[in-house]
């Protein structure tokens, strides 16, 4: 897809929008590409198999202590005996538009956008306008509906009915301070954590949350 420059000026909601209105043929054949690619990679490359995917939007990390996240996160969810299985932490940075704002460039939107249609994110950290944008179109999951969640004490975020989306809890906010986060220099104050809804990992995305935020 070619750059114009009348997408920087697009909102994250509205290029979201624009690309799969417009670029659907594009995006199915692209997740086909992506899964082949991806496949072949991590079977030849790295050997590894991603199992869990914990995707953040945001304007600050520090790439070099990003691996030793990703593999403190891997050992939590999958123990030692974990063979090829490996967790996966993929950031997407948030540039400063020419309206001043902060927003993802269209090649990352689009790169997210196959990822979620492709099944491969299972937990994302996101603001909270980009949370609204996802949220609804039915992107995540409703979290009153986990069980063995306990979401007494936390700060919530709720998302109101409509055509895709059932009133209920759809995230959690991230004000309050999270050590992993901080050592990864990951800007998540001001950020909402949330399940994707076709995650096809949502008990290892559950145990992440229960981790990650100490929930007990």
């Amino acid at each position: 897809m070619k750059s114009n420059k009348w997408m920087k000026d697009m909102t994250f909601k509205e290029k979201a929008e624009y690309i799969w209105d417009y670029y659907k043929i594009h995006i199915i054949a692209g997740i086909i590409v992506v899964a082949i690619v991806a496949s072949f990679v991590n079977s030849i490359l790295t050997n590894k198999n991603y199992v869990f995917d914990f995707s953040m939007i945001g304007t600050s990390i520090n790439f070099d202590k990003e691996m030793n996240f990703q593999n403190t996160i891997t050992k939590e969810l999958l123990g030692t005996d974990k063979g090829k299985n490996q967790a996966l932490v993929e950031f997407y940075m948030l540039t400063k538009g020419s309206d001043g704002k902060f927003q993802l460039d269209p090649t990352s939107v689009q790169k997210l956008m196959v990822k979620i249609s492709a099944e491969e994110v299972d937990v994302i950290a996101l603001d909270k306008d980009n949370f609204y944008a996802l949220g609804n179109q039915g992107a995540f999951l409703n979290l009153d509906s986990v069980k063995d969640l306990n979401l007494s004490g936390l700060d919530t975020e709720k998302l109101p009915a409509s055509k895709d989306v059932k009133a209920g809890t759809y995230g959690i906010y991230l004000d309050k301070d999270n050590r992993y986060l901080d050592e990864i220099g990951y800007d998540y104050h001001d950020k909402i954590i949330a399940v994707l809804s076709n995650s096809k990992n949502k008990d290892l995305s559950i145990k992440f949350l229960k981790w990650l935020l100490d929930i007990k």
